[in-house]
């Protein structure tokens, strides 16, 4: 059955709710996006579409394929009943106020009407989840509060992400940090510390807790970027000690990439497209940790394997950032077989830990003795094809 896009209007906002209406998952789960509110309708659903199918649908059929495997099996006794058994799809949800002014409400939690202004706008989105009876579950992670999941959770059960003591895993970056940790360790970074390390985007929620590993494990050549950095206004500071690289709107700067070595990109994608990443010399590692790494379909892959003759090994963000995802899906079992019990954070950032290990491990070996890209073998692993994901 093809995708679907379901538009829902309220006085406040119109919202896009993109489904891939798999019949053989027990749901389809996707995050939540805003947009502005001059965004086209057309593009507001073609990115809702685009985030459906190559973000969410993506990193649940990685970890459907993890999962049948036996990755996770050792932990049987620890995890809640269904999960191992699981299959989820991909959905999505795109946000598009209607003035100006709401979405400057909808961008700052301090504003004195902000949750006036959120709480009708994901009533209208959870009655309709509702509607669904569970078939979609969304995590609500726009903006820069931490209790997006917990509104939502007012109104339908199926907000994922929602605060520990209700069940829930809290927020999704620190479990998708500890998915990038363990590439970074897969890969065999944590034996050569004394490599140079490039992390663009330290400021953020993943880029953050990356840096707090890179300082704690002492690393010893390690370089920062980010372009709060560069805002006088931000009062913002690298730590000591560490070489402060000039950051870009939209791309990476060449003093980041012509440092080689290793590369870690938590950042909102997009920028490798706007680069001269021709400047990275032979032999680099390139992590791309977030989900608009790679341009959408035929695209993509012409610049992944352009990237790959260059002498770059590129692993796409879809692998290296499902944490969030995966541990979504840990919640909503936990909150099934475990009502009332405080949800394990340790246990499910090991899960993250041991899922993206197998798939980095597998993905690598794939793409070394098939000659495909990274970004190509992990497609191939999760039977997708490279034209499925839209430009």
């Amino acid at each position: 059955m093809a995708n679907t896009i379901e538009k829902l209007d309220h006085d406040l906002a119109e919202i896009f709710i993109a489904n891939d209406n798999n019949p053989t998952v027990n749901y389809s789960y996707g995050g939540t996006r805003m947009v502005t509110p001059d965004t086209q309708e057309s593009e507001a659903k073609q990115i809702c579409e685009r985030l459906m199918w190559s973000e969410s649908a993506l990193k649940n059929q990685l970890i459907n394929a993890a999962l049948s495997k036996g990755v996770l099996n050792h932990y049987s006794d620890r995890l809640p009943g269904g999960f191992l058994d699981s299959k989820v799809g991909g959905a999505r949800c795109v946000i598009r106020p209607k003035h100006q002014d709401t979405a400057d409400i909808l961008v700052n939690p301090e504003h004195p009407d902000w949750d006036s202004t959120i709480s009708p706008i994901f009533k209208h989105i959870g009655e309709s989840l509702n509607q669904k009876q569970g078939k979609i579950k969304l995590t609500p992670d726009f903006g820069r509060f931490a209790g997006l999941a917990d509104t939502l959770n007012r109104f339908t059960p199926h907000s994922l992400g929602i605060n520990c003591d209700q069940g829930g895993c809290g927020g999704k970056s620190s479990y998708s940090a500890t998915g990038i940790i363990s590439a970074i360790e897969t890969l065999g970074f944590q034996q050569q510390k004394e490599d140079r390390v490039t992390l663009i985007g330290a400021v953020g929620a993943m880029g953050s807790d990356v840096l707090k590993y890179f300082l704690r494990e002492t690393y010893q050549n390690v370089a920062v970027c980010d372009l709060v950095y560069d805002d006088p206004n931000s009062g913002i500071v690298p730590p000591d000690n560490l070489l402060k690289l000039p950051s870009k709107q939209k791309a990476f700067t060449t003093d980041c990439l012509e440092r080689g070595g290793l590369i870690v990109a938590t950042t909102v994608g997009q920028e490798l497209e706007n680069s001269f990443w021709e400047t990275m010399p032979r032999g680099t590692t390139l992590l791309l940790a977030h989900n608009m790494a790679i341009p959408g379909g035929e695209a993509g892959t012409e610049l992944m394997q352009r990237v790959q003759q260059h002498g770059v090994f590129a692993l796409p963000g879809q692998v290296l950032t499902l944490g969030g995802a995966l541990t979504s899906r840990v919640e909503w079992f936990w909150r099934q077989s475990n009502a009332g019990v405080p949800f394990d954070k340790p246990l499910a950032h090991l899960v993250v830990r041991d899922v993206v290990k197998f798939l980095v491990t597998e993905i690598k070996a794939l793409s070394a003795s098939s000659g495909l890209t990274p970004y190509e073998a992990m497609l191939r692993y999760a039977d997708r094809e490279a034209v499925t994901l839209l430009p």
